[in-house]
């Protein structure tokens, strides 16, 4: 086979690939945003399988092993934190999230070093899920937020891809994240910025230079999350976690800059709601 055979068969996987992403969204998006809009046990029950998938994938890559002890810890609790946190009860959900990491390196510690890999899920994946429960449940304008949150994370995906495409230029760290460039950061924080803007518009009004700066801050967010995923990928030795979304590769790979996208919204409104409650 020779090189012109290798381009057109590297060609047709590219356009394979890019039709499957196109039709996993198609079918994904309209899914996420009928969540949303509904909320209550619908959104809860989408945000905890999601998680329960994600931490299967985490555990599968730091433990190099499938439905292991620590998985079945993190699941069990994973899914009782998020149904007290529908129910209105975050204090517990977050003390289940804490015992959850806490038994799951107990059980992970039996099968040698490294139990605290596993254990950091309750803090990367079951902490932020529930942050996004109180983000649509209990935040100031919770729905609006929440399609905010989402359309930026989305946009700033899109942005970082396109702007690394086509723009290329200088790796940001080869090293741990080889893919990654700073004109791809750049599109991240510009799509995310604009995208912010416009569904703020949308739901709100207001002011459209702080919307691009919350949309530009989310957009940031969102490209450090999967910039920290290709980290975590490179440290464990695996190129794609799962094929578990077709043509995107796993739930993490989907979810990483939501992850850090969703701490970062919700970090500064709960802030906000204490420095309010003491002014008051």
């Amino acid at each position: 086979m020779g090189k012109a055979d290798n381009a057109v068969d590297a060609g047709k996987a590219s356009t394979d690939s890019i039709t499957l992403r196109i039709i996993s969204s198609l079918i994904l998006v309209p899914i996420v945003i009928a969540a949303v809009y509904f909320g209550g046990r619908f959104f809860a029950s989408v945000v905890a399988f999601a998680s329960i998938v994600m931490i299967f994938e985490w555990t599968r890559m730091v433990e190099r092993r499938e439905f292991s002890a620590a998985f079945y810890v993190l699941a069990i609790a994973a899914a009782a934190a998020l149904f007290a946190a529908a129910s209105g009860y975050y204090e517990i959900a977050f003390g289940i999230c804490a015992a959850g990491g806490a038994a799951s390196y107990l059980a992970a510690r039996r099968n040698g070093p490294g139990a605290a890999w596993p254990a950091f899920a309750a803090v990367y994946i079951i902490a932020p899920a529930l942050a996004l429960l109180w983000l649509r449940f209990d935040a100031p304008n919770g729905k609006a937020l929440t399609y905010l949150l989402f359309v930026v994370v989305w946009a700033g995906d899109i942005g970082a891809y396109t702007f690394g495409k086509l723009v290329g230029g200088p790796k940001v760290n080869p090293v741990l994240s080889p893919a990654k460039t700073w004109a791809g950061i750049l599109g991240g924080v510009l799509a995310g910025g604009v995208a912010g803007a416009a569904v703020a518009q949308f739901f709100v009004g207001g002011a459209i230079v702080p919307s691009l700066l919350v949309g530009g801050s989310l957009g940031g967010a969102s490209v450090l999350g999967d910039m920290a995923e290709s980290a975590f990928k490179r440290r464990f030795g695996v190129k794609d976690i799962s094929g578990f979304i077709p043509g995107h590769g796993g739930a993490l790979d989907r979810m990483d800059g939501m992850i850090f996208a969703t701490t970062a919204m919700t970090s500064v409104l709960f802030v906000y709601k204490i420095a309010a409650g003491l002014q008051g």
